[in-house]
């Protein structure tokens, strides 16, 4: 079939059943699932409504709701499912043989094929096809190829007896992607209560409204999923904190302190719902108050730099831990000193580099603080960062390398 041929079709437009909304022929449907749970909500009752329309249909399974999985929910669910499937009323595949999952994406070719399967489907008999496909399997550098494929289907079911639905994992999909997906369906699936509904239908500006509210549900994961992860971080600073305090007000003063920075870089995080930090900003938020007129006592130096969510908590920390130290026994103490940080952009990341200097000590300190545990174990753990401390006689150079994607 020619690219000429989309769309040739002109049978009347009615209203299906789909076991999610009655939609008309034609429909192409995009659904966000997290799990598999809410892959089997959608796909049960909408291939259980398309084998009770006398429709063809085509399922192409993979994780987290396989093709062996899909079998045993429609067969519990469909009373002569295995008449059904014996008869080729319903075919069930796994994606790998389905899918020219590992090569390139030939978007003229898989459309065609899926509507001369809707043509074959009417010429046996049935009322139209319905499919699903699993798109787990997309790697990124087939994104756009693919999305092209989706705009291809779009146009080519018009007209046409046939609803396509296309299942997308979120874990995959980044908010623009979202957007990508669903300005290329008439139709996006949103979760009602314990099963799906059609959000948006037959307009750009639905489809539109639809990718914003998917957006919304990105976020509102991506907040929980950092909430969890500032949990953990507050877990952890809390142990170490109280196994390195001497007395309850040591340990409620360093406490207090290691919340009041990570609370600090929450703000800059969530400030306009940015995604990213510059450094610079989260130096000037630790150093600005001890910087002088003159500039001779705190220095800065360095380009444009932003780190993401995770780099910026855990860099953030660790400034704090820099600082606190340097207010205690370094160059931010009463006794005086100089502080110069310097950072560059090196191959791999990041080369950051904290120089006290004028500042007297005596031996380096016989016991590992909170703070020196958190450059040369937590950075590297976390960051996958290169850590290099030296107590010179004259004061604390720190070298820290951070690879950055």
């Amino acid at each position: 079939m020619s690219g000429e041929a989309f769309g040739k079709c002109a049978c009347r437009i009615t209203p299906r059943s789909t076991g999610i909304d009655e939609l008309p022929w034609g429909s192409h449907l995009c659904q966000f699932f997290a799990n598999g749970d809410e892959l089997r909500d959608a796909i049960v009752p909408y291939f259980k409504a398309g084998l009770e329309n006398d429709e063809r249909c085509l399922l192409v399974a993979m994780a987290p709701f396989g093709a062996d999985d899909a079998h045993s929910a429609l067969r519990a669910a469909v009373g002569d499912f295995d008449r059904r499937e014996l008869e080729k009323q319903i075919e069930i595949h796994d994606v790998r043989t389905w899918y020219a999952a590992a090569g390139a994406i030939d978007s003229e070719r898989m459309a065609d094929g899926l509507l001369r399967s809707e043509e074959q489907a009417r010429d046996g008999g049935y009322n139209g096809f319905r499919t699903n496909g699993n798109i787990g399997w997309l790697r990124r550098d087939q994104w756009t190829d693919f999305q092209g494929y989706e705009a291809r289907v779009s146009r080519g079911l018009k007209g046409r007896r046939m609803i396509s639905l296309c299942s997308y994992c979120l874990d995959g999909c980044g908010p623009p992607d979202v957007l990508d997906v669903a300005c290329r369906h008439d139709v996006t699936l949103g979760r009602n209560g314990g099963g799906w509904t059609a959000m948006a239908a037959g307009g750009d500006e639905l489809a539109r409204r639809s990718a914003t509210e998917q957006r919304l549900s990105l976020l509102a994961q991506e907040l929980e999923h950092r909430i969890k992860n500032s949990l953990a971080t507050v877990q952890a600073l809390a142990g170490s904190t109280i196994r390195n305090a001497h007395s309850l007000e040591e340990f409620e003063k360093s406490f207090n302190g290691r919340i009041g920075a990570l609370s600090r870089t929450h703000s800059m995080l969530t400030a306009g719902g940015q995604e990213h930090v510059a450094l610079r900003e989260l130096l000037e938020n630790e150093l600005a108050m001890y910087s002088d007129e003159s500039r001779d006592r705190v220095s800065m130096a360095g380009p444009d730099v932003v780190l993401g969510a995770q780099p910026a908590m855990a860099f953030g920390m660790a400034l704090h831990e820099l600082t606190t130290n340097a207010i205690k026994h370094g160059a931010l103490s009463p006794r005086g000193g100089k502080l110069e940080v310097v950072w560059n952009r090196v191959a791999n990341g990041l080369a950051f580099v904290w120089i006290e200097k004028d500042v007297y000590l005596s031996s380096q300190p016989a016991r590992m603080s909170f703070g020196t545990q958190l450059l040369r174990r937590l950075l590297p753990h976390q960051l996958g960062a290169r850590v290099d401390m030296n107590f010179n006689p004259d004061g604390l150079r720190a070298n820290i390398e951070i690879p950055l994607a």
